[in-house]
């Protein structure tokens, strides 16, 4: 999944390169809502690694 959405923000940042006005400002919204989800993702799977551990103990 996280790699989905890695190649999704590479195609939106590519995509506001290559284009102007509005698409690039949409482009480039997609791609900061792409690395959020990721990032959300990321930190969602450490918590529930995290409560793992803590039950293990």
């Amino acid at each position: 999944m996280k790699i989905l959405l890695a190649a999704a923000v590479l195609l939106q940042i590519v995509v506001a390169v290559q284009t102007e006005g509005l698409t690039r400002a949409l482009a480039e919204l997609s791609a900061f809502l792409l690395v959020l989800a990721i990032v959300f993702s990321i930190r969602s799977s450490k918590k529930v690694a995290a409560k793992i551990e803590a039950e293990e103990l």
